[in-house]
């Protein structure tokens, strides 16, 4: 599994408390700045470095400690 398919499966589950509804609203945030969430979780984007600083500043963004996945 890819580190931007970790980091944005953690922050999803972390945001979102389980909740299924909630996951898709936190999905739908990710989108609305930028990110190809379907894209990413499906494994059809490679990792780079602006992708990753992208997530990093989401999780930050969204009160998500990422320091462990890493």
């Amino acid at each position: 599994m890819s580190t931007a398919k970790q980091i944005l499966n953690f922050i999803i589950k972390e945001k979102s408390g389980g909740n299924s509804f909630h996951e898709l609203n936190v999905q739908m945030k990710i989108m609305m700045k930028g990110l190809n969430v379907k894209g990413i979780l499906e494994g059809n984007i490679p990792d780079d470095p602006v992708l990753y600083d992208k997530l990093m500043g989401i999780a930050n963004e969204f009160g998500v400690d990422v320091a462990n996945l890493c």
